[in-house]
């Protein structure tokens, strides 16, 4: 039985969704919070006997749900608040995902829903192409990365340099560029990202 800190219930955190509606009787408290390349989901069961084990479920669109972790024969304590932690190592990138918990024979959590703005398995996102006056560049490493971003213009002229930004995500403003098609290149994290983008 995986055990933990115990969890404040309503606990708030940036990136956590809190409420709490409809929620199952063996459910003190429950709630996610994004990390560092993961979602932390923290529940605490109150009481109750769950011993069909309980089930980690996972949507990208809160309809279809689909088991992502498993806890085998978990009984819960009937006097006692017993807490459960599990990180999400893979979420779907780029995702509103929801969460439930499924407690064998007794049914199941409410849902709740974090916003996910992180890459997992792509090395970086650039969007929109064609951008018309601000686009946003992602890439895949630590929110402590310092960056360093060039871009150049169809004659391999630099047309806008940064130096030593941070993190993962990067909002770029574009209107002082004219039309038509650019290359960037970025150096972050001791890595090497490049493509391709037009401006209309």
């Amino acid at each position: 039985m995986l055990r933990c800190a115990l969890i404040v219930p309503f606990l708030l955190c940036k990136g956590s969704t809190i409420a709490q509606s409809d929620e199952h009787p063996f459910v003190e408290s429950f709630s996610l919070s994004v990390l560092e390349g993961r979602i932390q989901v923290q529940w605490v069961m109150k009481g109750g006997s769950t011993c069909d084990g309980s089930v980690v479920e996972r949507s990208t669109d809160g309809v279809g749900f689909e088991a992502v972790h498993r806890i085998e024969g978990l009984c819960g304590d009937p006097d006692v608040a017993v807490p459960f932690n599990w990180a999400d190592a893979d979420p779907p990138e780029l995702s509103l995902v929801h969460y439930r918990i499924e407690f064998g024979a007794e049914g199941r959590s409410s849902i709740k829903s974090v916003r996910f703005d992180q890459l997992t398995r792509s090395d970086q996102r650039f969007f929109p192409s064609p951008a018309s006056g601000e686009a946003t560049l992602l890439l895949n490493v630590p929110a402590s990365a310092l960056v360093d971003l060039d871009i150049f213009d169809a004659g391999g002229r630099v047309v806008l340099a940064n130096r030593a930004l941070v993190g993962r995500k990067h909002a770029l403003d574009l209107h002082r560029l004219p039309a038509g098609s650019y290359t960037y290149v970025v150096v972050a994290d001791g890595r090497r990202f490049s493509g391709r983008f037009a401006r209309e």
